[in-house]
Order: C-alpha cells, then sequence, then structure tokens
C-alpha cells in the first residue's frame, strides 16, 4: 500500500468510528429517556383517600391492617405478613401465556364435558347451572398454573420453559375433567 491508500484507509476507519460513537450515543440518550419515563410511571401516585370507619365492615382479617400509611412507608416496612414469592415475574408471564389457552380450552370442551358427564352419570344439567360450572373454572385457572408450577419445579425439577408451560397444561386440563367427574358422581350421590 502506498501513502494515499493508507490515508484512505485511516480516513474510512475514522469514519466508521464516528458513526459507531455516534450510534452509541444515540442509544445511549434513549436509555436514559427510557429509565427517566420508568422512574415517572412506576410510582404510583395516590389522590386523596377517605376512610368512613362507619361504613367499614371487617368480618374476617388475616395479616396486618395498615391504615394510613403511605406506599413508600409500606416500602420500607419489612413484614407485612404477605407470603413473597421469588419468581413473581415469571408467574405472571406463565399466567399471560397459560390462561388464553387454558381458558380457550374451557370455554370450548368444558361445555361438551359436562354433558358427556351428565349423560353417563344419568344426569340433566341446566344450561344455567353449566354456565355457573364454566365460570368457577375460568375463575381458578391461575391459582391452578400458580400451583403445577410449583409442583413441576419443586417435585419434578421441571425448569425447561416449554417442558413446564407443557406439564402445567396438561395437569390442569386433567384436573378439570377429573373435577367435573367428582362434581357430577357427588351430585348423583345427593341426587340432585
Amino acid at each position: 500500500m502506498n501513502m494515499y491508500e493508507w490515508r484512505n484507509h485511516i480516513y474510512e476507519l475514522q469514519q466508521i468510528t464516528y458513526k459507531q460513537s455516534e450510534q452509541i450515543r444515540l442509544l445511549e440518550e434513549k436509555v436514559n429517556q427510557l429509565e427517566m419515563k420508568l422512574q415517572h410511571t412506576s410510582s404510583p401516585s395516590i389522590d386523596k383517600i377517605e376512610y368512613h370507619f362507619d361504613q367499614l365492615k371487617i368480618e374476617r382479617l388475616d395479616g396486618t391492617l395498615h391504615i394510613g400509611l403511605s406506599p413508600n412507608e409500606l416500602a420500607n416496612i419489612d413484614d407485612l405478613g404477605i407470603p413473597k414469592f421469588q419468581h413473581k415475574q415469571v408467574q405472571n408471564e406463565l399466567k399471560q401465556k397459560l390462561v388464553p389457552p387454558i381458558n380457550h380450552f374451557i370455554n370450548e370442551q368444558g361445555p361438551e364435558i359436562i354433558r358427556n358427564l351428565s349423560e353417563k352419570n344419568n344426569m340433566t344439567i341446566p344450561k344455567k347451572l353449566e354456565g355457573d360450572i364454566i365460570h368457577d373454572i375460568l375463575s381458578q385457572v391461575p391459582d391452578r398454573i400458580a400451583y403445577y408450577e410449583k409442583e413441576a419445579k419443586e417435585k419434578h425439577h421441571i425448569t425447561d420453559g416449554i417442558q413446564l408451560e407443557s406439564f402445567i397444561l396438561d395437569h390442569v386440563k386433567k384436573e378439570i375433567y377429573h373435577s367435573l367427574q367428582r362434581f357430577m358422581e357427588k351430585s348423583e350421590e345427593k341426587g340432585e
């Protein structure tokens, strides 16, 4: 290479370095903006809270009731008597991922399972009761996902995402079927 080619080569390297430096600077600005935005949106804003103790009725209270503490003060209290989950974010992601297909299964297959089991047990299930049963099952789905996630990890040592999802889906579906089967059998025993 002659001197002119070296200069061109060095100039090109300088241009590339300049462009990369500019891209890094822009990315750092975006990260800073996102961090600022996150800080401003993550702190909850609480307007005025009024307590009317003559209207407050507590029949049963487990844990600790803290009245008059701000969210910042609550954050500084070590133990509120509420269990803390180590993998709360993972649980939320799993719930978000698994609740829709399980709900779809319940809404699509649930009525047919109920009808088949009621016929098998020589029963007639009114549409309203069928709807109530489906609604009750749907309301329990998030808790059952958490239960089977814990079982998969602690008893079966399943940590792989796909295996974990498959384990949870299979067990929730089986539990739904067995629960409906037990419900029909008990209803038949009672003569309902």
